[in-house]
């Protein structure tokens, strides 16, 4: 397959993900935690991560990870790892913003 089609079949599943994690948090009372939750969920299932051995070749991160962590011997998942924590700092400082500059605006 390649690497095209499977960053097509990523983007469709988080977008699948991205509509599930909304309808599940709408009755949330928290706008931070609603926004902060979506974010999440499409930065942990979009963030790219270069395949150990395969230069030039990406992943979502958390495949990654996992897979570097459980199945390899000598795995590697520390970089994947690094960049799903800056993803997920970055998904928060956004939702926090969203949220606050939300709430000065106006009810969502």
């Amino acid at each position: 397959m390649s690497e095209s089609i499977a960053w097509t079949v990523a983007l469709a599943a988080a977008l699948l993900a991205f509509i599930g994690v909304w309808a599940l948090t709408r009755g949330l009372g928290s706008r931070f935690l609603r926004i902060w939750l979506r974010a999440l969920g499409l930065a942990l299932m979009l963030t790219p991560a270069p395949v150990p051995n395969f230069d030039g070749h990406y992943a979502p991160a958390y495949i990654v990870a996992f897979f570097e962590a459980a199945f390899q011997l000598q795995g590697k998942p520390a970089q994947s790892l690094k960049l799903l924590l800056a993803t997920c700092l970055l998904a928060t400082v956004l939702a926090a913003l969203w949220s606050w500059v939300g709430r000065r605006t106006g009810p969502s």
